[in-house]
């Protein structure tokens, strides 16, 4: 049985405002309300970006189908994460704008175009990643070799299937970066090597020449670098407790015990 297409966007056949119709009838109809410009099938989902029609019937789940008899890939299949993507990128996208940028997009493959973006911002030689699908530790090192061989910063923003490859990134440099969707924008939290995360609006971080700038970052990373000093130090006190441990007990001086003299007569 084909499962019913409960997404869309807004804004035209190639379009990357998604919407999720709601499980209720009465919420869907207000949705279908207040969009006077329709629905598509967007093309940057991997759909055919024709328009939507949206379907409210009593003892069924609200949805959207195709009009006329249209050839499309996502009507039989489960279209969420292909059009998850769709709202990390239209909030990236806007948060850039907003600094004066003009970057350019590039979807990262992953299951059901689910992996991420790719995300170059050439007016600072930056790259943004947004991870949205699991990364092997090998394929992230790979991927981050690589882009820094083109751009100055890369930082990479981790969805909740990437706390692996985040939890690399944060035993490597001392800070990962993971994002969740919040309403129509997106949420930041900044990691650090104790365990917390500090989150923060999209909105209230920076891209600039010196790289991604968010708040609690920078105490982030001095706290790694203090871990990696106590952990040094830690180290050279257990490599002299070894090497006394190897010498061995401390040869002293035998003392030749005194004479014993004749008691006095």
């Amino acid at each position: 049985m084909s499962i019913e297409l409960r997404w869309a966007v807004t804004d035209g056949p190639a379009g990357t405002a998604a919407v999720t119709l709601p499980e209720d009838g009465t919420a869907a109809r207000v949705l279908g309300l207040h969009r006077d410009g329709g629905f598509w099938c967007s093309r940057e989902a991997g759909g055919c970006g024709s328009r939507l029609v949206l379907e409210v019937r009593e003892g069924s789940r609200p949805h959207f189908r195709h009009s006329g008899d249209v050839r499309c890939a996502l009507p039989g299949s489960d279209a969420g994460p292909a059009y998850e993507h769709l709202r990390y990128r239209r909030a990236v996208a806007a948060w850039l704008a907003a600094q004066g940028f003009r970057p350019r997009f590039e979807e990262v493959p992953g299951p059901a175009g689910s992996g991420g973006l790719h995300v170059v911002v050439a007016e600072v030689g930056a790259a943004v990643e947004v991870q949205l699908s699991a990364l092997p530790d090998t394929a992230w090192r790979e991927r981050d070799d690589r882009y820094r061989t083109r751009v100055r910063h890369v930082t990479w923003l981790y969805g909740p299937a990437a706390e692996s490859a985040a939890d690399t990134e944060l035993a490597v440099r001392g800070v990962a970066y993971a994002v969740r969707r919040h309403n129509t924008g997106l949420l930041v939290g900044v990691r650090d090597v104790d365990g917390g995360t500090r989150w923060v609006r999209l909105g209230a971080c920076r891209l600039t020449t010196d790289g991604f700038e968010a708040p609690g970052a920078e105490e982030a990373r001095a706290l790694h670098a203090r871990r990696a000093t106590d952990r040094r130090e830690a180290a050279r006190r257990a490599a002299r407790c070894a090497e006394r441990a190897a010498r061995g007990p401390r040869d002293h001086p035998r003392v030749e015990a005194p004479p014993l003299l004749p008691f006095p007569a």
